[in-house]
């Protein structure tokens, strides 16, 4: 047993001293402007999503700011959830949940880049 929790120590120090990174789209990339093709929704707090619909509109893929998932087409026209997080996407404005408790409240796509 105590060996057990010896190495469990080990690992968790080790762990630390790594820096690695579960992002798949490289450091901050996604994070700043979305994958591509990907549409912003800008909320309150200036808190930032990305929402990319895929599956002919039966799944999206929402980059939030600290993970990514993907989410099912629901029974209502614009629902996608996956039982934890619900979006709710109506024209230009969407409604996020994502079961813990951030705010994303008043979201809206964020007006293109003027040239």
């Amino acid at each position: 047993m105590n060996r057990f929790i010896l190495l469990m120590m080990v690992a968790c120090t080790l762990s630390a001293c790594g820096g690695a990174s579960m992002w798949p789209f490289g450091e901050d990339e996604v994070r700043t402007r979305g994958p591509a093709g990907s549409t912003e929704y800008v909320c309150d707090k200036d808190r930032k999503f990305y929402v990319l619909i895929q599956d002919s509109g039966n799944t999206v893929w929402l980059a939030l700011p600290d993970r990514e998932l993907s989410l099912e087409k629901g029974e209502a026209a614009g629902q996608y959830g996956n039982g934890i997080t619900k979006l709710v996407i109506e024209g230009d404005t969407a409604q996020l949940d994502d079961g813990y408790k951030h705010d994303f409240n008043n979201c809206q796509v964020s007006a293109p880049a003027k040239k």
